[in-house]
């Protein structure tokens, strides 16, 4: 009889479960700081429609306000039973939502619509449900507007959103048959490119085309044998790791290439890091047959390759010094700094709408032609007005200062413009004391290492958007095909270094198969690698810059999307 009413308790507990998540709207309670706008967002449905759903209640209803929202989990049944196509699965140590959607043959998109918990962020031994891997997730979805089901979509709505049929929607998606289910990807529409064609790179392999490509890295033979001789090869030498995975990248890049059918001839040269080796191997090779040199890895020393070769040389490293030399067969595969500077001044320009401009600096002499360079471009443009400096003093930022700057009934926009770890600290303490009561977004010239100890999740709440060169989108196909290619052959998956061998290998080898020369390869327009983005310029005295470089922001839920 005992045994017979823990089963009927059970029960009832598992059927209350299931009920509770079949409501289609649940309660929630207003936090400090939260708009009905910024409420909607995180339910992913318009202003209107939740004041629809909640008469009376105004635009900033004030904390602990009990309103109506749609339930996340409405169609969903999250119980672990052998009666549903889901499992559950305990998260291990150092995996990734990455490497978990690759596990199971299922997006970041399907697993977070279906784990609400994830909000929170990947934990060790959390458990997840895992979905059923949606037949849309077909090899060529990378082609197609991507879509993935949330609460209140339909047939006939995302039809008329996205300016489709309905008959296509099924012909793209024969799982529809079965109902339009939660967190379900679908595609929607072939992607258009509306840029003009002639910004766009275009493969036009010529297959009767022979490249002959020379790599000079810093290998450090002679050193690595005298380490073994020795017994005391460590594999903390960073260099050599550096070297080894960019050389990896390499080789599956001509791999790639010559699945194409490239015929490509390739020779590779120890140049140890060293000045001498580097003059002896330009003195005794014959470089009259290459068609182009990547390397070596060190700007100064592949820009002293170029002054004594007609050959492209490809600097695959950016540098520091690489904007005071420029000569007409270098090729510079990686942005300078005056890049990025552009690309966010310009969005910036573009989106002001009077807000008002803080830009934050250190105090060290050295940096304060950058801060008036940026403030006077700022100035410039005719829309933009309201912009005041704040400058650290030893490390710290007044904070009454700053609060005089501040806007708190507008909206302020926060530059940080230096890269001082110690600035970049001080400005974040401000914001945090600020950021709840206060319209805040901020800005940075880039994401280096000053940025190491400072919160995403703080990042995601400011909106944080700064500009790169190197961006991963782990749900494009190309990006997954090559991390599964790499840790198939390399049994590890690929460092930065590894993919930048590979991008740069790749990008430049397929310009140089599809052009008359380098030069108009080069010329022929943007492209798109795993990691990187190519958009060469011609400098004014010669040498070809890479200005392909994306702006990034960080979304309240930590996703890092791309807005230009």
């Amino acid at each position: 009889m005992k045994k017979i009413k823990w089963l009927l308790l059970f029960l009832f507990f598992s059927t209350a479960i299931i009920f509770a998540q079949q409501k289609k709207y649940v309660s929630y309670i207003v936090k400090k700081g939260e708009t009905i706008k910024s409420i909607a967002k995180t339910y992913k449905m318009s202003k209107r429609d939740l004041l629809r759903l909640n008469p009376g209640v105004s635009k900033k209803p004030k904390p602990n306000t009990v309103i109506i929202v749609p339930n996340k989990n409405f169609g969903r049944v999250i119980i672990n039973t052998n009666k549903t196509n889901e499992k559950l699965y305990t998260v291990q140590p150092k995996e990734t939502l990455f490497g978990i959607s690759r596990k199971f043959g299922v997006s970041i998109d399907e697993l977070k619509a279906i784990n609400p918990i994830l909000k929170e962020g990947l934990k060790i031994g959390m458990k997840l449900v895992i979905p059923k891997p949606s037949i849309t997730q077909a090899k060529d979805s990378i082609n197609y507007v991507l879509h993935t089901v949330v609460i209140d979509d339909t047939i006939y709505n995302l039809a008329k959103r996205f300016e489709v049929t309905e008959e296509s929607l099924f012909d793209l998606n024969p799982i529809l048959e079965e109902g339009l289910k939660l967190g379900m990807l679908l595609k929607i529409k072939p992607i258009e490119i509306t840029e003009d064609d002639t910004t766009i790179f275009k493969e036009k392999i010529d297959l009767t085309k022979e490249i002959n490509v020379v790599f000079m890295l810093p290998y450090q033979l002679n050193k690595l044998n005298d380490s073994i001789r020795k017994v005391n090869f460590k594999k903390s030498n960073s260099l050599l790791n550096y070297t080894t995975d960019f050389h990896l990248g390499t080789i599956m890049a001509i791999d790639s290439l010559r699945q194409k059918g490239l015929k490509i001839n390739v020779k590779y040269f120890d140049t140890e890091n060293s000045d001498y080796k580097v003059q002896y191997i330009v003195n005794q090779s014959d470089f009259k047959n290459a068609d182009i040199v990547i390397g070596p890895l060190f700007f100064d020393k592949a820009q002293w390759v170029s002054k004594r070769t007609k050959i492209p040389v490809v600097s695959p490293l950016f540098s520091k010094k690489q904007g005071k030399f420029s000569k007409n067969n270098l090729v510079k595969a990686s942005p300078g700094p005056e890049i990025y500077e552009n690309k966010l001044l310009t969005y910036l320009e573009k989106k002001y709408e009077g807000e008002n401009i803080i830009v934050i600096n250190d105090d060290k002499l050295e940096n304060q032609s950058k801060l008036w360079r940026i403030v006077n471009k700022l100035k410039s443009f005719d829309s933009i007005q309201n912009i005041a400096v704040v400058k650290t003093k030893e490390g710290f930022i007044d904070s009454e200062l700053f609060k005089t700057k501040l806007d708190t009934l507008g909206k302020n926009w926060i530059i940080i413009s230096s890269d001082e770890k110690v600035t970049t600290s001080a400005a974040i303490n401000n914001l945090k004391t600020y950021a709840e009561d206060v319209d805040i977004q901020l800005f940075a010239l880039g994401k280096g290492k000053n940025f190491n100890n400072i919160s995403n999740s703080f990042l995601g709440k400011l909106n944080f958007v700064f500009p790169t060169s190197e961006y991963i989108n782990i749900e494009d196909n190309n990006v997954k095909r090559f991390y599964d290619k790499y840790k198939a052959k390399n049994y590890a998956l690929p460092s930065k270094y590894a993919i930048r061998g590979f991008d740069v290998t790749y990008d430049t080898l397929i310009r140089f198969a599809s052009s008359e020369s380098l030069d108009e390869g080069l010329k022929a327009g943007k492209s798109v690698r795993i990691s990187r983005v190519f958009d060469y310029e011609k400098e004014l005295l010669g040498s070809f810059e890479n200005t392909g470089v994306l702006l990034i922001q960080y979304t309240k839920d930590l996703l890092p999307i791309v807005i230009e």
